[in-house]
């Protein structure tokens, strides 16, 4: 008798950005080839949440409630950035990873971004990112346990530095 039970795919957020808002068609198209780009590297399911914003932090505009992948289908947006960091201090949040096509998404300017990043270690939220990946090809073992190299460095002040919180 087979007693194994199935693992349930992980919970991940995803978070994307476009700094240039000034067409909102263009931008919608960008954040769409970014959710794809996520989603082709997780399992069936894993997305839990979905974030975006357009423009750069703090001066954000407006960005559509849903966004259209395709002639079919659309995913509900959640909030923007600030509103993944205040969920993901809390206890009962949808999700315990944050995924997105580079840590630049987060913010260009690294010293942001390393906060950010950091929120997110202290949170017990894993970074993920999803390199572009040519037509037709796959990542090979387990992609959606990469992890970016700028959150790895985070992880390695923050042991180094001790938790200051």
């Amino acid at each position: 008798m087979n007693t194994r039970t199935a693992t349930p795919p992980p919970r991940v957020a995803f978070y994307g950005r476009t700094a240039d808002a000034s067409d909102p068609g263009t931008a919608a198209l960008v954040l769409g080839g970014q959710y794809q780009q996520c989603v082709s590297v997780l399992p069936e399911g894993a997305i839990t949440a979905v974030f975006y914003d357009l423009g750069t932090r703090p001066h954000y505009q407006p960005a559509p409630a849903r966004l259209s992948l395709d002639n079919e289908r659309q995913v509900r947006r959640e909030g923007g950035l600030d509103d993944l960091l205040t969920r993901a201090s809390r206890p009962w949040r949808r999700f315990d990873f944050v995924i997105s096509t580079d840590v630049y998404r987060l913010s260009r300017r690294t010293a942001m971004s390393t906060a950010i990043l950091r929120a997110l270690a202290l949170a017990n939220i894993e970074f993920l990112h999803a390199p572009e990946i040519p037509d037709g090809h796959r990542l090979p073992v387990a992609p959606w346990r990469l992890r970016s190299v700028a959150y790895i460095n985070v992880l390695t002040r923050l042991i180094a530095e001790g938790d200051d919180r």
